[in-house]
């Protein structure tokens, strides 16, 4: 997936109505484009669970692709990054100065 990294946080704690714990996973939220059946795209956030936040810290704010995994319930897609991922960063090709022109 990419798309820029926008946050990280932690989701808030708490129990359910059985006791159980849930919450305390670290996320990152990322804003990315959405291909649309009649060509045209559209930008959506997407929030995923990260095992290691400390891979995507120095990133917030930067182009980013991180490998995803995904799993659909009914209608929903529920994306995850697998274990041991590491975002990589976008970069843009540095142009050669020599090869620019200028216009005044």
């Amino acid at each position: 997936m990419n798309g820029q990294l926008l946050n990280i946080y932690v989701s808030p704690k708490g129990q359910n109505k059985a006791g159980e714990d849930f919450g305390g996973q670290d996320k990152i939220q990322l804003l990315g484009d959405v291909s649309l059946p009649n060509g045209e795209t559209r930008k959506d956030m997407f929030t995923l669970t990260a095992h290691n936040v400390s891979d995507f810290n120095q990133h917030i704010g930067k182009e980013i692709t991180v490998p995803v995994g995904a799993i659909a319930n009914g209608k929903v897609v529920t994306f995850f990054i697998p274990k041991g991922s590491v975002p990589t960063v976008k970069t843009v090709p540095i142009q050669n100065p020599s090869n620019r022109s200028a216009s005044i």
